[in-house]
Order: structure tokens, then sequence, then C-alpha cells
């Protein structure tokens, strides 16, 4: 449905820059907000001067710093983008409470306070919330308890949530096999490994999650849903 004004949480991210992207170039009206302040304003000139509003998710006020930043440039939202990194690796022998306190905060606990905090736009609206979980929900891999969980507590928020705001406000979650990030992955044999984990034996694009979601944004008749791809 173009011509929306759609906030996007980790605009800055490589998934969120092209979310970002292209619902900018099929008419939507984005709204950024991430943590730092020059890549939201680079961000920003490229895509014709869209709004941001610079948060840091693990700050207590992160969520009132959004919706403060909202109201003082008079947007009111339609639909909601959770494109919330980091991804931290977390070897189980390694693993400190603090760990699982900064991803529960950055993946599950903010957002949700977001989705609460913006109910009333979203209602008004009719609007959409799509969060990028993880296959690793349902699949988990090695080395990274803490993200695999913080993941899952918002994938379960965000389901009860779907009942909270229904009919009113659609909520669903993508869940992301691997994708494939050219700077990332420059070890050839770990990248084969891994992408051998998935039935189609490649990493996914982020021209496919783009294309995932925007569907559910689009789907008029899906809530409460956990879409997984590239799995």
């Amino acid at each position: 449905m173009p011509g929306r004004k759609t906030l996007i949480v980790g605009a800055t991210g490589r998934l969120g820059v092209a979310i970002a992207r292209a619902l900018h170039a099929r008419g939507d009206h984005v709204v950024l907000t991430a943590r730092d302040p020059n890549k939201l304003e680079a961000m920003s000139r490229d895509l014709g001067g869209a709004p941001y509003v610079t948060a840091d998710l693990l700050r207590e006020d992160a969520v009132d710093t959004i919706v403060t930043g909202l109201r003082e440039k008079k947007i009111a939202i339609d639909d909601l983008v959770l494109a919330c990194g980091p991804f931290p690796r977390t070897p189980f022998e390694a693993l400190r409470r603090e760990d699982l306190e900064k991803t529960l905060t950055v993946h599950a606990i903010t957002p949700l306070l977001l989705v609460h905090a913006l109910k009333g736009d979203l209602t008004k609206a009719s609007g959409a919330v799509v969060a990028l979980g993880d296959a690793g929900m349902s699949r988990p891999y090695e080395n990274h308890v803490a993200y695999i969980t913080a993941k899952g507590a918002l994938a379960t928020g965000l389901r009860a949530l779907s009942v909270e705001l229904a009919p009113d406000v659609r909520v669903n979650v993508l869940a992301l096999g691997i994708v494939a990030d050219p700077e990332a992955d420059a070890d050839p044999l770990r990248t084969h490994r891994l992408a051998t984990r998935s039935p189609l034996g490649r990493f996914g694009t982020p021209e496919e999650v783009v294309h995932a979601t925007l569907a559910l944004l689009d789907a008029t008749w899906a809530t409460g849903e956990i879409w997984g791809i590239g799995r």
C-alpha cells in the first residue's frame, strides 16, 4: 500500500537500509531511527530528506526519545518495521547476565514497548508491524545464545500483541535464514558450510528480505504469523 508513513527501527543496518530504499522507491514516506546520527543524516539525504530520530535502543529513554522526536516533527506513523541489530556472538561458556540483558533490551524489550507507545498511530492507520526475526528461533545454532533468546522473546511478544491489537493492527515476524554479507563472508569454506544448511544451498540476499518484508506489510489478511524464509 504505497504512500504510507513507515518508521524503520535499525534503519542504518544493512537490511534496514535496503528496506528503507525499497519503501521510498515505491512511494512510501520513510521515517528513520538508529543510534548513529551521522549515518542517519547521510541516509536521509539519499532518501530525499527523509525525517529521522536518533535513539539508542539500549537506553531506558529510547522509546520516549523516538516518540517525542516524531511528535516534534508532527509525524504520525502508519506502519512499523523492526530491523534491529546487532548480531552478537556469545559462546555459552562465556555467557554473562549482561549479554542477555543487552540483547533482550535491544531486540525485545524496547521494540515491544515502542509498539505499545505507537498503538494509537498504528490503530488509527489500520497499520502493520513487521519484525525481522531469525530462523535460529526454531533451529538454534552455536555461539549465539543471547541473540537467539532475544529474538525468540520478540517473536513471542509480538504474537501476543497481534491478539491485543487485533483487528486494527497486524503484527507479523520474518524468521530469516542467513543473509549474504560480502564484508563478513570472507572465508569461502565457512560460507560454503553455512550455506549447505539451507535446502536451497545458498544464503539469502537483502533484496529477498525486502520482498518478504513488503509482502507482509501489504498482507491484509495475516497477523500473528511467523514466516520462515531461507531456512
